[in-house]
């Protein structure tokens, strides 16, 4: 018995089309043929899907591909230029630096052959000097030592006449010629002989001289004026007053006790002129003062006067101050005493402050500013034998 498969039937029933087949075994096969052809369809629609999908991605995955690329290919072409940039930027760099060196070279040259010069004139001038050093170092020394002079017969500064002479003592110890070893002894003696000179002290007589001038404007004249009234009874003695004449005895008082009242009317009477007398006297003995004046016209001075009085003293202290700095005692002496007879004469003696002023005036006077300078004639002789000697010395050591 041989089993009959869908391919055999199909043949057969090819083979003879009059020929019955029999209806359950044929309808079977027919519903298998359908069910395939469905589930291949529906295979065939999801590989279709999938396929779509697939393609989908790949596109999509493509798509971002491209524009990845084209971004790294746009940061690489900025990345190139500003390497380009970087690369022009350091060969402006390097050309700046180079002419920099070459400017460098070129001043380091200029430098070069500057101290080349520099050297050749400190040579020159080393090789001039040597032989005129001593002329010059004579020159130098000879000048400090004449404006010590000056300074001290013109203004009779010792202190600047001892820091000139330092200096020319300094400049020789510096030069150290054993040639001027006889100037050194010389201005170094110059030196003691001006520190052990007795200096008047300026300040402190100037300060003498402005309290003289301010007690001069504020003193009593012996006529009260505008710029000093009178004295206060605190800086002004009282003045003597007049004597007043008193009655040796009241007639009042020589009457009895038991006396009739005419005797005592008459008494009363007879003492009223001695009473009066002595009110009178009492009341004009504050106004009364008894003074010796040497010169009456000291007592007919006006307002006017009593001030050109007070102007003339403050000139002539001015002056008296001038001539204690330009060291001339003639005008110092001479303008005191003027001060001194003015005080005595026109102000009032009895005040305190013109006592004050007469007592100032009279140790001023008494104060010597004429100082014996010495001067620096040894130095200056010791200079002019070493010209005259021509620096001898100097050439046999040479």
């Amino acid at each position: 018995m041989t089993e009959q498969t869908p391919d055999t039937v199909t043949a057969a029933h090819q083979a003879d089309p009059g020929a019955s087949t029999p209806a359950s075994p044929a309808s079977a096969p027919a519903k298998r043929s359908s069910r395939g052809i469905g589930f291949a369809g529906v295979a065939l629609i999801v590989v279709l899907l999938v396929a779509i999908g697939l393609g989908w991605a790949l596109w999509t995955q493509r798509k971002q591909a491209d524009m990845a690329g084209r971004e790294i290919a746009g940061r690489l072409a900025s990345l190139e230029d500003a390497v380009a940039q970087g690369r022009k930027e350091a060969r402006d760099a390097l050309s700046l630096s180079q002419g920099h060196t070459n400017q460098l070279r070129t001043l380091e040259a200029k430098t070069q052959a500057a101290q080349t010069r520099y050297n050749d004139l400190q040579q020159a001038w080393e090789t001039f000097s040597g032989a005129a050093t001593d002329e010059i170092l004579a020159n130098d020394v000879e000048r400090l030592l004449v404006l010590a002079s000056q300074q001290l017969r013109l203004a009779g500064n010792v202190n600047n006449a001892i820091v000139a002479l330092e200096t020319a003592q300094a400049r020789l110890a510096q030069a150290a010629r054993p040639q001027f070893s006889g100037l050194q002894q010389s201005i170094n003696g110059d030196i003691e002989r001006l520190r052990a000179v007795a200096t008047v002290d300026i300040p402190a007589q100037s300060a003498r001289i402005e309290r003289l001038v301010t007690l001069v404007s504020k003193a009593p004249l012996l006529v009260p004026d505008a710029a000093a009234p009178g004295a206060s009874s605190e800086t002004q003695p009282a003045p003597a007053k007049a004597p007043v004449t008193t009655i040796a005895q009241d007639p009042r008082e020589q009457l009895p006790a038991d006396a009739a009242w005419w005797e005592r009317w008459r008494a009363e009477i007879a003492s009223w002129p001695a009473r009066a007398g002595g009110a009178l006297a009492n009341e004009l003995g504050d106004l009364i003062s008894v003074q010796r004046v040497d010169q009456p016209a000291a007592l007919m001075l006006s307002g006017d006067q009593a001030e050109q009085v007070r102007g003339t003293l403050r000139q002539r202290l001015m002056t008296a101050q001038l001539a204690l700095m330009m060291r001339q005692p003639e005008v110092w002496k001479n303008e005191l005493e003027n001060v001194q007879n003015v005080l005595s004469i026109y102000y009032d003696g009895r005040a305190v402050d013109t006592q004050a002023a007469l007592r100032l005036t009279h140790e001023l006077l008494n104060t010597d500013i004429a100082v014996r300078l010495p001067d620096v004639s040894d130095s200056l002789a010791s200079v002019a034998a070493l010209r005259a000697d021509g620096f001898g010395a100097s050439a046999k050591q040479d």
